[in-house]
């Protein structure tokens, strides 16, 4: 069959783009994707294949050989390219749950197309592609690269190395990669990202008296914008939750007798009366309602050293203000579900107006009228706002706490 030959020629020239566009159109299953399904699924992670927004499939059970080809032909019947590319994803997952299970802490559910899509969207930002390029030219890195990829956003890091310019490789080995330790050492570039006229902020400065160089400013500059968008976006894509998330968000729950409403999907009162704070049918009734969140960045969002997601940190801190829920008279609806969504707007309203009162970089957009692109009408500049501090998205959601409940 010509399409066999194709196939084997091409694996033998190594030409991964075509590889995986002729096994996608021949239908071929990776030997290693069962094992991997089953470990991972063994240390409670569930999968799932597709996109949130067309046919996405949850494997939450070990499946026979046919039923992932089944589940995978379902998912991806247009693709053959994602075919391909998700078995190869699940398949570095699985060999990395056995390697580094630290990686996968407070991890409950991976989400395989989001994943690819994060993939490509940081290859279009480090190598200055288009969506579609990025796209394309994902398939044509090989499977050591990609594991090493997974890797690097499972640890936290961007993925600067696998620029194919020397001076990307020098900024690698100066230690960009890894952005959370970054952020921390750079605490003044949350108000650089807050005003439009930026060379007029005065900096602090640093504990080291050298001068920062030419690169070193080059390099700030880039990690001034959209580094907490994008940071987002990838743990959005991991379905990353902070510790202890779910028996607090069942605490919440249990002191609200309509329950709460997470976007149009309502968490009972009963769940906690059928269901024990830690017990795992709890932790699936809120990853299904969360699941339904298309938009990455607007599940997802950062607050200290653990991952915490917009809507998750929403109600996460609400857990976290037991003085304001248990106070004698709060002003928490009795007769409908707490509505987070809600509670996001408010949020986005005291942001907007806060920075328009500041003159900061919110006037281009939503603080004069103008709409950003930023998901589910929330400015793009509050999901790349730090989590803390005074200009953070914990302020702002506090206020809206406050407001709204006091």
């Amino acid at each position: 069959m010509l399409m066999e030959e194709v196939y084997t020629k091409s694996c033998e020239c190594r030409l991964w783009a075509l590889v995986r566009l002729t096994a996608g159109l021949l239908t071929k299953r990776l030997e290693e994707l069962g094992k991997a399904v089953t470990h991972l699924l063994v240390r409670q992670k569930q999968i799932t294949v597709g996109l949130p927004s067309k046919k996405e499939e949850a494997i939450t059970s070990p499946k026979t050989n046919e039923e992932l080809k089944e589940i995978m032909n379902r998912a991806y019947s247009d693709d053959p390219n994602a075919f391909t590319l998700s078995q190869e994803i699940i398949v570095s997952l699985g060999s990395l749950v056995r390697t580094e299970p630290k990686l996968f802490v407070e991890m409950f559910r991976l989400r395989i197309g989001l994943i690819i899509q994060v993939l490509a969207s940081e290859l279009a930002r480090i190598r200055n592609y288009s969506a579609a390029d990025a796209a394309e030219n994902l398939m044509t890195i090989s499977p050591f690269e990609l594991k090493s990829m997974l890797f690097s956003l499972l640890s936290g890091r961007l993925l600067e190395e696998f620029v194919d310019d020397c001076d990307a490789a020098k900024e690698t080995r100066t230690g960009i990669g890894s952005f959370r330790r970054h952020i921390e050492e750079r605490k003044s570039m949350r108000k650089s990202t807050r005003y439009v006229t930026v060379d007029k902020i005065e900096e602090k400065p640093e504990v080291e008296s050298t001068p920062p160089t030419d690169e070193e400013e080059e390099c700030e500059d880039d990690f001034q914008f959209g580094i907490w968008l994008r940071h987002r976006r990838i743990d959005g894509a991991l379905n990353r939750v902070p510790n202890n998330f779910y028996a607090t968000l069942w605490d919440t729950v249990n002191r609200l007798p309509h329950g709460i409403r997470i976007n149009d999907n309502i968490l009972h009162w009963g769940l906690t009366q059928e269901m024990t704070r830690r017990e795992m049918k709890f932790a699936l009734e809120v990853e299904q309602a969360l699941n339904r969140i298309a938009e990455p960045e607007y599940r997802e969002m950062m607050s200290g050293p653990q991952p915490q997601t917009r809507v998750v940190e929403a109600l996460w801190l609400l857990g976290r203000l037991d003085r304001l829920v248990q106070s004698d008279q709060p002003n928490i609806p009795r007769d409908r579900p707490l509505d987070i969504d809600a509670l996001l707007r408010k949020a986005n309203e005291i942001f907007v107006d806060h920075n328009r009162d500041m003159g900061t970089i919110v006037l281009e957009c939503c603080a004069s009228g103008r709409k950003c692109d930023g998901a589910r009408g929330l400015c793009r500049h509050l999901y790349d706002s730090a989590p803390a501090g005074e200009f953070g998205t914990s302020h702002y959601i506090i206020k809206a706490m406050i407001m709204m409940f006091t």
